[in-house]
C-alpha cells in the first residue's frame, strides 16, 4: 500500500514546480490522511485532490484543475477515483488548450494504444520529442508545445509506457516506440533531425533509441537512469513509492522487477558510441539516481555537458535554473540561428552561477 507520508512528502516538494493561481496546495495537503481508497473517504489523497479540482472546474480555473487531477492520480491511477481523475486530466486538457493548436493523436505498439500531443508540426525545421518518466503524464510538460513555434520546433510529447494514456508495458524494447512515432509523423515533421528531451526513465528511453536511430541528433535528461540503477536495483534504497511505480507500468510483482531490471541497463560499450551531444542533470541528493551512474556517466559519455545541483530527484528546487538549462541545450544542439533568445538564456545562467556558485562540468 502506497504510504500516505511519502505522498505527502512528493507533494510539498513539487506543488512548488507549479503555478496554482485559484487554490492554496498546502492546504490540501494538510487535509489529506489516509492513501488513496477504492471507496471515496473524506481525508483520503484521491478524495481531497479530486475535490480541489472540481472546485477549481466550477471557479473556471482551468489550468489548477488540471493540476489536482494530476495530482489525485500520482503516482499511477489504482483506485476508481484515481482511475476517474486520470481520465478527466485528459479530457480537461484538451477542452482548454484545443484553440491553440495542440492535437492528440493516437497509436498502437503491439496491439497496445498510446497517445501524443503534437504543435506547429512543420518539414523545414527540426523536431523535438519531449517524454516524461514513469509518473509523470504528458500534459505536464504542455509549454513546450506553447514555446515550439518560438523557439523554431515542431514539437510532439509523450509518455513513458504505463503512464496516463500509454497503456504499452514498460520492458527492453519500449524505446521503439519512440521511433515508430517518428515514423508515422514523417510525412508533416522532419523528424530526420529530431532532439528528445526526456525526464528521469524518459531519458533512458532516449538514450537507447538513440543508439539505434540517427534521426535522433541531441538529447537533453534530467536524472535518467542509466546503468547501475539497473544493475544494482536491489542492493540501492529505492523509495517504496518508486518501486511500486515500476511494478506497475513493467505488469511485474514486486519480487520480479529487480531480476527483470537487470536487462535495461545501458552498458559502458553503448554510451561510449554515443556520440551525439547529451546534457545531463543531476541531483547530488537523487533518492533514486545511485552516484555511481554519475561516475558512470562521466567516465563513459562523450559528447557532452554535465550540470549537478545539490538537489533530490529531478532537482524540484532549481526549476527556475533547469528552465533555461533545457531550451538552451536544444538550441545549441540544433544550431538554432534564434541568437537573441540563446544569449539571453545563457547570460541569465552566467549570473546564477556567479551569484550562487552552482557549476557544470
Amino acid at each position: 500500500m502506497l504510504n500516505i507520508e511519502e505522498l505527502k512528502q512528493y507533494a510539498r516538494l513539487h506543488v512548488r514546480t507549479h503555478s496554482f493561481t485559484n487554490i492554496d496546495p498546502l492546504n490540501i495537503i494538510n487535509n489529506i490522511h489516509l492513501p488513496p481508497s477504492e471507496v471515496p473517504t473524506k481525508g483520503a489523497w484521491d478524495q481531497q485532490w479530486v475535490i480541489a479540482a472540481e472546485k477549481c472546474l466550477k471557479e473556471g480555473a482551468m489550468e489548477d484543475a488540471i493540476q489536482c487531477f494530476n495530482f489525485a492520480r500520482f503516482p499511477y491511477p489504482h483506485t476508481e477515483q484515481q482511475k476517474a481523475a486520470s481520465k478527466e486530466l485528459s479530457v480537461v486538457f484538451e477542452r482548454t488548450y484545443a484553440k491553440d493548436n495542440i492535437r492528440k493523436q493516437t497509436f498502437n505498439m503491439n496491439g497496445r494504444p498510446f497517445c501524443v500531443y503534437t504543435s506547429n508540426l512543420h518539414l523545414h525545421q527540426p523536431c523535438l520529442l519531449v517524454i516524461g518518466g514513469i509518473v509523470s503524464v504528458k500534459e505536464q510538460w504542455k509549454v513546450f508545445l506553447k514555446v515550439g513555434k518560438k523557439l523554431g520546433f515542431s514539437v510532439i510529447i509523450m509518455e513513458c509506457p504505463g503512464v496516463g494514456e500509454n497503456r504499452t508495458v514498460y520492458n527492453t524494447t519500449s524505446h521503439r516506440m519512440l521511433g515508430q512515432v517518428l515514423d508515422e509523423l514523417s510525412p508533416v515533421a522532419n523528424v530526420n533531425q529530431t532532439y528528445i528531451v526526456g525526464m528521469s526513465f524518459g531519458g533512458h528511453l532516449a538514450i537507447k533509441q538513440a543508439l539505434e536511430d540517427t534521426r535522433v541528433k541531441g538529447i537533453t535528461t534530467v536524472g535518467a537512469p542509466l546503468h547501475y540503477f539497473f544493475k544494482d536495483y536491489s542492493e540501492i534504497h529505492v523509495p517504496f513509492i518508486t518501486q511500486l511505480t515500476l511494478s506497475h507500468v513493467m505488469e511485474k510483482n514486486l519480487e520480479d522487477v529487480s531480476p527483470t531490471l537487470t536487462s535495461y541497463a545501458i552498458s559502458p560499450e553503448e554510451l561510449r558510441d554515443l556520440h551525439i551531444p547529451l546534457t545531463y542533470i543531476f541531483s547530488g541528493r537523487d533518492e533514486i539516481i545511485p552516484t555511481n551512474d554519475k561516475d558512470f556517466l562521466l567516465e563513459n559519455g562523450q559528447n557532452m555537458t554535465f550540470y549537478e545541483f545539490d538537489d533530490v530527484h529531478g532537482s524540484p528546487n532549481h526549476l527556475d535554473l533547469i528552465q533555461k538549462i533545457v531550451p538552451l541545450s536544444m538550441l545549441k544542439q540544433s544550431g538554432s540561428k534564434k541568437i537573441a533568445i540563446r544569449l539571453g538564456l545563457a547570460f541569465i545562467l552566467f549570473l546564477t552561477k556567479w551569484k550562487k556558485g552552482w557549476g557544470k562540468q
